[in-house]
């Protein structure tokens, strides 16, 4: 194959989140795009991904896998994701492989937020849908118990007390409010979330856990409490804007499929794109305030301006030096459809919190029915994922979580180590730099504890520095998604499917 051109205004790496945002605000904006990717998929480290692609994908990085003809991509993915394994597929799950989408980001979408008012704003909306989330449960006592979520749902549960529940409504109303100066916060603005909630409003324990893993998705009860309420400040601001639920799940896979819509809109405005290991890149180069870029696809070297890229996809010289960063375990087995007696009827998705106990960090698990478009009828995937520290096992660690939500078992499993850590460099005369070079526009990835609620308004905000970054912020006339005309973005536009 050959492209049509050398030269590109905007060179784009990888088609996760970020990358596909900024692809499409950037075509949109008039600038000659080239996007590339490695995979033979769209989505990157978020995509959505059939059963027979999971488990090349876990192959790929498995141990013992590495040899010295990987690419800088693959090489960075087996330092990132490890002890990746997943069960055989059996007959009936081969023959039905397609029928699932199993995504390398599970989250939720607030329906207040970054991404959402870039789906709005670019139009991409009219490409994907969406789903309420049907609840978020705490796991106690053996069974997964509903949170309530607002005030009718405080007044409708039989389980918590007329005192109790006039002490929730408390909290809720001062979380839901303008809370940075006021006196019953003052000075405890770093107590952990856990405490606070106590003190101040006298919530028993199951309460106090329940707002603080349920309604600010805390990761510890030590997370400071200012920071945990202006979360759930959005969260309880998010509820009826869709629907009487603060959160949105994706359709067939979720993240994977956004960014696939974010790629159809930047070839609708010109862009080109080349997948698979014609897009892999061989060598890249830092000419000047250029950048120029080596592919199997193509036979001379390719220049352009701007390179938008996250570290995966450049050699350790081109690299800043950082350290490592706690690991996460996930897992995503499509479980039997004898397991509904963990899910109540009418309820298509789910998430459910076990709090830390015994030494064990707080996991999470999000559960996607039929309904999501992620597996066939009668089934589910449920995802799991927690903090995990140095030694730890995935299928360890998470397997227990797995027998106490689904006793029957899962006819598909899969686990992996995803660190956040970035290779070390190859021996060489040259230092890896303290920064960006000029021209390469390196993509952040989430590194915080709510990966589950806050990892996807990340990267759409992450894809929208990075337009910034090429095009200049504010630039007249070359504004993010800007609507031709000056008109103003519909707020409730693409709410159809949602």
């Amino acid at each position: 194959m050959e492209l049509e051109s050398d030269k590109y205004d905007v060179i784009v790496f990888g088609t996760g989140l970020a990358e596909s945002i900024a692809a499409a605000a950037l075509a949109k904006a008039g600038k000659s795009v080239l996007h590339l990717d490695g995979n033979e998929y769209y989505g990157g480290d978020e995509a959505s991904l059939t059963l027979d692609e999971l488990a090349a994908w876990a192959q790929a990085r498995a141990a013992g896998s590495d040899n010295s003809e990987s690419s800088d991509y693959l090489r960075a993915q087996r330092i990132r994701f490890t002890n990746a394994t997943t069960t055989p597929l059996t007959p009936a799950l081969q023959a039905d492989r397609r029928r699932y989408a199993i995504s390398l980001q599970p989250a939720l979408m607030p329906s207040r937020g970054e991404l959402v008012s870039t789906l709005i704003s670019s139009d991409v909306s009219k490409y994907v849908s969406f789903r309420l989330l049907d609840g978020v449960s705490i796991w106690e006592d053996g069974a997964a118990r509903r949170v309530p979520g607002g005030k009718e749902d405080v007044f409708k549960d039989k389980s918590v007390s007329l005192l109790d529940k006039r002490r929730l409504m408390k909290a809720l109303m001062f979380i839901g409010g303008e809370f940075e100066d006021d006196e019953l916060l003052k000075g405890h603005e770093s107590d952990g979330i856990l405490d606070f909630l106590t003190a101040a409003f006298a919530l028993p324990p199951r309460l106090a856990a329940a707002v603080t893993y349920a309604i600010a998705h805390a990761s510890s009860p030590a997370d400071p409490a200012l920071a945990s309420l202006v979360r759930a400040r959005r969260y309880l601001r998010s509820m009826g804007r869709y629907g009487p639920s603060a959160f949105l799940v994706g359709q067939y896979g979720g993240a994977g499929e956004v960014a696939q819509g974010y790629c159809r809109a930047c070839a609708v405005f010109g862009g080109t794109y080349v997948l698979g290991p014609p897009a892999m890149p061989e060598a890249i180069g830092v000419e000047g305030d250029g950048v120029t870029v080596k592919i199997p696809g193509h036979p001379r070297p390719l220049s352009s301006g701007h390179l938008v890229t996250s570290d995966d996809f450049l050699p350790a010289s081109l690299v800043p030096a950082v350290s490592e960063k706690p690991a996460v375990l996930k897992r995503a087995p499509p479980p039997d459809a004898d397991e509904d007696e963990a899910v109540p009827e009418d309820d298509d998705t789910a998430v459910v919190v076990f709090p830390p106990a015994d030494g064990a960090p707080l996991a999470r698990a999000l559960i996607m029915g039929e309904g999501t478009g992620s597996c066939p009828a009668g089934q589910w995937i449920v995802y799991f994922w927690a903090e995990a520290g140095a030694g730890d096992d995935a299928q360890a660690a998470l397997r227990p979580l797995l027998d106490r939500l689904v006793p029957g078992g899962a006819v598909f499993e899969a686990y992996y180590l995803e660190h956040e850590v970035v290779p070390a460099p190859a021996p060489t005369t040259t230092s890896p730099p303290s920064s960006s070079p000029p021209g390469v526009v390196r993509l952040e990835r989430y590194t915080g504890g709510q990966t589950l609620t806050e990892a996807l308004d990340f990267a759409a905000a992450v894809g929208r520095a990075a337009f910034d970054a090429v095009v200049g912020a504010g630039e007249e006339g070359h504004g993010f998604f800007e609507k031709a005309g000056g008109d103003d973005d519909d707020d409730e536009a693409g709410d159809g499917d949602e």
